[in-house]
């Protein structure tokens, strides 16, 4: 029993609900059932009844969705997570279907029953269809970046009042294109007048279409593993930033008088670097609740495997058992990066995958942009010698035919020497570090290092229509207080991805190594205390 007297209800091992109220947990806890799932088995299918609302145990499930007459993996479910939001949201058929990958327990409610008891646990509610509309979210929104055993636990994106006001200038025009037409006629002014009007029809149908993609185009997601805030205008610009939540400081909520009744605000997540805001949400105060408790959790779950590591330590020490040796990290990768990659890449690659180690050239877009004067001057040297064999050159032809080669000549070594600039500059992710390499053709060479557990934050930016038609950017790694840039690569989404997963795989190998060390050492003490108390009461017997 806890303090307030009621019993510890299970569903508050869930993090999303572990701060609810005694009293609303105790409640909720009468609604859900616990069910265990067989593998293989659908839990549900597309377009059937939605029934009922998950809790996920333990196990894995799979989401999939019809596109045509094949069905798609859209999610791989982890415990902690929930489904069958429809239920919640009061929808009546199935969006996707659920399947057991592996033997999974659930705790469910059904519709009816949450529906009828949801109005009086205003808490619970508030969580349970923030959450649910996050998970309705992810599923409609690719992700693509998302690791396979990544726990989406919160996604969300500007409150749906925000729309209104961005869609009050093209509605206004439209109406005035719209009023013009009927004033034309009446005053019989000229027929281009009607061309006005039809162009200001356009432009506004045009401009409310681009408004209300730029006010869904912003997307806050919450995983087991990082706080991502991803940042599009259309056609314009596209930036995702992102921290692992061992990197968050505090989380703070910040709202206007103007944007305090209407229940939405800025949740300001600070990091180490600068901080990740997510603007202008809906029930920002959950949002950050939520999120304070996932990182905590995190802290605690942490905790809890360094502790039970100590015990299994220590148990085994008192009964004369030896521990396995520490192995320290491996260090080949580090020396792997040190040689130069330029031997296996290909003339024109940008991207090379040798083992756990990527390297990346610029994207081609930048090549031919700095070959263009070089082949302009190529072509005029041909231009040039085939008006010097025509004989229409104003100097002799011999004088002519050196010039052209000249030209020619000099077009092409500067093609050699661009393209040589071009793919010299590159840029590394091993398992151990990201390394940027810039070298001029018979010049500089800039070599620059930072070890992956420095790295504090990460984000991409593709700052121009052109840079998201091309699909190149850049990706900027803080370390410390300074930027290290991974300048105009392509596809920067799956650079910014390659360097996360091996940050996140570096720091939990390191984090393993000094909880063990951590736990090998308080063995010692505990065990070296555990001798000397009994050798004392041993001594003190033989005494008397």
């Amino acid at each position: 029993m806890n303090s307030s007297g009621f019993p510890q209800p299970r569903i508050t091992s869930f993090p999303l609900l572990a701060d609810l109220p005694p009293e609303e947990a105790a409640a909720l806890e009468t609604l859900f059932e616990e069910k265990q799932l067989v593998q293989g088995k659908d839990v549900y299918r597309e377009g059937e009844p939605a029934r009922y609302f998950y809790f996920l145990l333990s196990g894995t499930i799979s989401l999939w969705h019809r596109r045509g007459s094949k069905e798609e993996q859209v999610r791989l479910l982890t415990p902690g997570e929930v489904f069958g939001e429809e239920a919640l949201l009061g929808l009546a058929r199935r969006h996707a279907t659920a399947s057991v990958e592996n033997e999974a327990a659930v705790l469910r409610a059904s519709s009816e029953n949450l529906s009828a008891r949801l109005r009086f646990l205003p808490t619970a509610q508030e969580i349970l269809r923030t959450v649910a509309r996050g998970r309705r979210l992810v599923r409609s929104v690719a992700f693509p970046w998302l690791e396979p055993d990544e726990a989406v636990f919160l996604a969300t994106r500007k409150s749906n009042l925000l729309l209104f006001p961005s869609m009050a200038a093209p509605v206004l025009l439209g109406l005035i294109s719209l009023a013009s037409i009927p004033i034309i006629h009446l005053r019989l002014w000229p027929q281009w007048t009607y061309a006005l009007s039809a162009a200001g029809i356009i432009f506004s149908v045009a401009y409310g279409i681009w408004s209300a993609v730029d006010w869904g185009n912003d997307y806050y997601l919450i995983t087991n593993r990082r706080v991502v805030a991803i940042r599009r205008i259309p056609l314009v610009y596209d930036d995702r930033q992102e921290a692992p939540l061992s990197m968050i400081q505090s989380v703070s909520v910040s709202s206007t008088l103007r944007q305090r009744p209407l229940g939405y605000g800025d949740v300001v997540v600070n990091t180490f670097t600068r901080p990740i805001v997510f603007e202008s949400i809906p029930h920002p105060t959950t949002v950050a609740r939520l999120l304070e408790r996932i990182w905590k959790d995190r802290r605690q779950t942490e905790e809890r495997k360094e502790r039970e590591e100590i015990n299994r330590l220590l148990a085994q020490r008192l009964k004369g058992g030896e521990t396995a040796e520490i192995r320290p990290e491996e260090t080949g990768s580090s020396l792997e990066a040190d040689r130069p990659p330029t031997e296996t890449l290909g003339a024109m690659q940008t991207r090379l995958v040798n083992g756990e180690t990527v390297t990346y050239r610029k994207h081609r877009f930048f090549l031919f942009r700095n070959l263009f004067l070089p082949a302009l001057l190529a072509v005029f040297g041909v231009v040039l010698g085939v008006i010097n064999s025509a004989g229409m050159f104003p100097i002799d032809r011999p004088s002519g035919t050196a010039i052209a080669a000249g030209v020619l000549l000099a077009g092409l070594l500067w093609a050699v020497y661009e393209y040589a600039d071009w793919a010299n500059d590159l840029y590394q992710v091993t398992p151990e570090q990201i390394l940027a390499l810039h070298r001029k053709p018979l010049g500089d060479e800039e070599r620059r290092s930072a070890a992956l557990e420095n790295i504090l934050s990460l984000e991409y930016d593709r700052p121009s229509f052109l840079a998201r038609m091309m699909d190149f950017g850049t990706v900027r790694a803080t370390v410390g207080q300074v930027s290290f840039t991974f300048d105009e690569v392509s596809d920067p989404i799956h650079v910014q991805e390659d360097i996360f997963r091996r940050m996140e795989a570096k720091k939990k190998k390191a984090t393993q190594n000094q909880h063990h060390q951590r736990s090998e050492e308080i063995a010692d003490w505990i065990e070296t205390y555990h001798h000397l108390t009994r050798g004392e009461t041993d001594g003190g017997e033989d005494k008397e």
